[in-house]
């Protein structure tokens, strides 16, 4: 018999952000711990509601086939008990359509296990008339359910009917036909898994429909056409809601009532006094419309009246006559004892540590308690009590994180010492940092979230990075009714579709700038200026200098003649 530590788990992801599984357990045994789910099985009922809508495909179940496998390869004689809802699964009439390609695969034989569903119905009568307490009798026929009730209403074990399950009952009479096989349940959902470990238990293996049928794909085994088959047995309406109801029939002093899904049967699990009730019998599913609409038929969406219809033809033929026969089988008692315990005191959790918890995720009076149910808790309150018994984190609150990530980030943008503007591609404003908002709110205070950019300061680069689907830009502008001069690097973020601005006042540099300008062009200035006094001085200076030249020029002139002059006297005389 094969043997386990944990039915269903989840595969190491990053759970960050989505809380669906958490979201969708219907008892919330799902501890989330480091971004990472994990399913506490001591409080897990086996619905497969988490793996259903697990967007990254976690699950990680106990697979059975390998060990299947091995066995038949060890020459094992295996048989497989096929639970009702195989009719709908793969279309076929009766167990004849598929032994043959189950024999392909390897078993020795396949039976209906429609079977136990006869020997199940028949010790069900039989335990009515014992009921002790008069009061309300739930059905044992699912294990989801016989999950729930054990591990989160045990006080109402003593109302579940003590007998064993479909499968149980189906694997003993198979025993007596094989005594040495291996029996492997085929069943719609996992939760059968946990039968195994029941005392008395004859099943060796289970594995669910789809499981089967994606190895009869792997091996390309098609189930072959044969001929209908012509006896409709009653027995195989345990697959579908009030299935076991039907089959019971009238039972004298006894009530019957049919409730599906898991949300209705917690309902009325809730609401259960069995003393304010007599003699009433509750057969319950816990997935609406019973077990043709199990886990392995919920990835098929529109097939749930097709389903049906395959189990009702095969039950009672297509003209639904009710006088069909059943499986005739030798009877044999095989009781369950689920024992009784009173409700177990969880431990207490007082309204302090509510409150402290609260605080952590950032609700600190009721109109804080949002209660959007984004976590996977129905209320705040819920999330905080999880958090103190260490199946939920604060950041799972995904209104308080992304308050504190916006406060956060608030800081950083307010704290940056340049002024920070983002519009949105309509050209409006989406925020402005601290240092922007000072700028340009004042003298007026006026709001400006939501405005056209073009209120503050002028538009022409944004709108030029649109038109030219630019990345970059970067200007200086002038604020007239600042004063001030800003020097703009506008950057285009496609993905969000805004426009940031990062600007800088330099108003101060560009005066400074200006005065070292100014000073430059009064240098110059003083310079041209002093050039042309030069120039006049220069011209005087020339105007004296060429008259004295002139007049040396003659006096030099006459000296010279008159020396010459002088020179030439004493040769006359000679």
């Amino acid at each position: 018999m094969q043997r386990f530590q944990s039915i269903l788990q989840f595969k190491k992801v990053s759970c960050k952000n989505c809380y669906k599984c958490v979201r969708n357990c219907p008892v919330k045994a799902i501890r989330v711990h480091d971004h990472q789910a994990r399913i506490i099985e001591s409080q897990c009922i086996y619905c497969e509601k988490c793996i259903l809508v697990c967007p990254q495909d976690a699950k990680e179940e106990q697979n059975m086939i390998p060990a299947i496998r091995s066995a038949m390869e060890n020459k094992a004689q295996v048989v497989a008990s096929l639970h009702p809802a195989y009719l709908a699964c793969f279309g076929v009439t009766g167990v004849n359509e598929i032994r043959e390609a189950m024999k392909k695969l390897g078993f020795a034989d396949a039976a209906d296990a429609a079977e136990g569903a006869s020997l199940m119905t028949a010790q069900y009568k039989t335990l009515f008339p014992e009921q002790k307490e008069q009061g309300v009798m739930i059905s044992s026929a699912c294990p989801v359910i016989v999950q729930l009730v054990k591990k989160h209403y045990p006080h109402l074990l003593g109302n579940l009917v003590q007998s064993a399950s479909m499968m149980q009952f189906h694997a003993n009479y198979l025993k007596k036909q094989y005594p040495k096989a291996r029996i492997v349940y085929v069943s719609p959902c996992i939760s059968s898994m946990s039968e195994l470990r029941d005392s008395g238990n004859e099943v060796d293996y289970v594995i669910t429909l789809e499981e089967l049928a994606q190895w009869m794909k792997k091996e390309g085994i098609s189930i072959a056409e044969k001929e209908p088959e012509q006896i409709a047995y009653r027995s195989r309406e345990i697959a579908i809601a009030d299935g076991l109801t039907d089959l019971l029939g009238s039972v004298k002093g006894i009530r019957k009532l049919s409730v599906s899904g898991m949300e209705q049967c917690r309902e009325v699990l809730e609401e259960l006094h069995p003393e304010d009730f007599a003699n009433c019998f509750l057969e319950m599913y816990a997935c609406s419309g019973g077990c043709v609409a199990g886990p392995s038929f919920q990835m098929k969406k529109g097939r749930y009246l097709t389903d049906i219809l395959a189990v009702k033809n095969a039950a009672f033929g297509k003209d639904f006559h009710r006088e069909q026969g059943d499986y005739e089988l030798p009877g044999f008692e095989l009781r369950k004892n689920f024992g009784y315990c009173p409700a177990q005191e969880q431990d207490e959790v007082s309204e302090e540590e509510i409150r402290d918890a609260l605080a952590e995720m950032g609700k600190f009076s009721p109109k804080d308690e949002l209660n959007c149910g984004a976590c996977g808790y129905n209320t705040c309150r819920e999330k905080a009590i999880a958090i103190i018994q260490n199946k939920a984190e604060v950041a799972m609150c995904i209104p308080y994180m992304r308050a504190k990530q916006e406060s956060y980030s608030n800081k950083v943008f307010n704290a940056m010492p340049g002024l920070l503007v983002t519009v949105d591609y309509n050209l409006r404003i989406i925020q402005m940092n601290q240092a922007a908002t000072d700028l340009f709110n004042t003298p007026h205070k006026r709001r400006l979230i939501g405005h056209p950019v073009s209120e503050i300061m002028e538009d022409y680069s944004f709108a030029s990075i649109l038109a030219f689907d630019r990345n970059l830009m970067q200007d200086e502008i002038y604020l007239e009714e600042q004063k001030r001069y800003l020097d703009r690097v506008m950057t285009n973020d496609r993905e969000n579709k805004m426009i940031l601005c990062i600007m800088k006042d330099i108003t101060k540099e560009r005066k400074h700038k200006d005065q070292i300008q100014h000073a430059q062009l009064e240098a110059a200035r003083m310079a041209d200026k002093l050039v042309e006094e030069q120039l006049k001085i220069v011209q005087q200076i020339a105007g004296l200098l060429g008259e004295t030249a002139a007049d040396t020029k003659v006096a030099v002139e006459k000296l010279k003649n008159t020396i010459l002059l002088e020179s030439e006297k004493p040769n006359e005389k000679k």
